[in-house]
């Protein structure tokens, strides 16, 4: 809706990302931590975003992940014969366009919605449901919120329905699912912020046939197309839930996490499971 009403006062594109980008952040995240604070009165810890200086080994084990997915659909689809690898470029412009989304795919995709969703959502389903149910849940909330914001947009005349389709909404279980994934394996939410935009960079401007692109592919069937952007995120789910079950870091997934408010005894707290990388 703010693009709408942006794009009738002829904003150029890269401003109205921007704008998106500040509206979205500066609404979210105050927004999460008053409903944590004051409705919920729980600590923000709780959502399992850590500072950023310790934060940010995750934040770069979730793009390496992202890029270890990435070359397995690559590899997978090159011998299925879906796909062709045609070229490796280094383009200064690619590097540059990139170098202004990145920020603005931070702030108005990938970390609202980690800390939306993979935080404060998932979080607080896991005080009442076990780990397994609360991963569902939030992957069911996390496709009916942009089916809700459209019905909204189409009942005041302003939206079609024309993109929510079944491929999208496979998409987001997925995607929704390995955030999640991420976000439970590593019990940090910076792995999830992480492989959320370097996938968003991936499919826009890293892995994409065009001559721009960091590895320049040609898509001999429909399938090579999904197997990069979908295709790599399977991967990633089942990498995670094997992960997930070494006997070492073994996730306890009929677990229930009890959020005690930040006023509660230490030593009446229950210890939580050790998770660890």
């Amino acid at each position: 809706m703010i693009a709408t009403v942006a794009g009738s006062y002829q904003i150029p594109t890269l401003g109205l990302q921007i704008l998106l980008a500040v509206v979205t952040t500066s609404i979210s995240v105050p927004l999460i931590y008053l409903l944590r604070r004051y409705v919920d009165q729980r600590p923000w810890s709780g959502l399992g975003l850590s500072s950023v200086p310790s934060g940010f080994r995750y934040f770069l084990l979730g793009i390496g992940f992202l890029a270890l997915v990435t070359a397995a659909a690559l590899l997978i689809g090159s011998a299925a014969g879906w796909l062709r690898i045609l070229d490796f470029h280094f383009p200064i412009v690619t590097m540059l366009v990139i170098l202004i989304n990145v920020p603005i795919a931070f702030f108005y995709e990938a970390f609202p919605e980690e800390i939306t969703f993979r935080g404060y959502v998932y979080r607080n389903l896991n005080t009442r449901f076990p780990r397994w149910l609360a991963l569902v849940l939030q992957v069911v909330m996390f496709v009916l919120a942009p089916i809700a914001v459209t019905a909204f947009m189409v009942a005041i005349g302003i939206g079609t329905w024309d993109l929510i389709t079944v491929e999208y909404i496979i998409n987001l279980v997925a995607f929704g699912t390995v955030l999640q994934l991420s976000r439970i394996v590593s019990n940090n939410l910076w792995m999830s912020i992480g492989f959320h935009l370097a996938w968003l960079e991936m499919v826009r401007y890293a892995v994409v046939p065009s001559q721009y692109a960091f590895i320049e592919i040609e898509y001999l069937s429909v399938w090579g197309s999904y197997m990069v952007t979908i295709g790599s995120v399977i991967i990633g789910i089942i990498l995670l839930i094997v992960w997930s079950l070494r006997s070492k870091n073994r996730i306890d997934w009929n677990g229930i996490e009890p959020d005690l408010p930040p006023d509660s005894n230490p030593e009446t707290k229950e210890a939580l499971p050790a998770q660890s990388v």
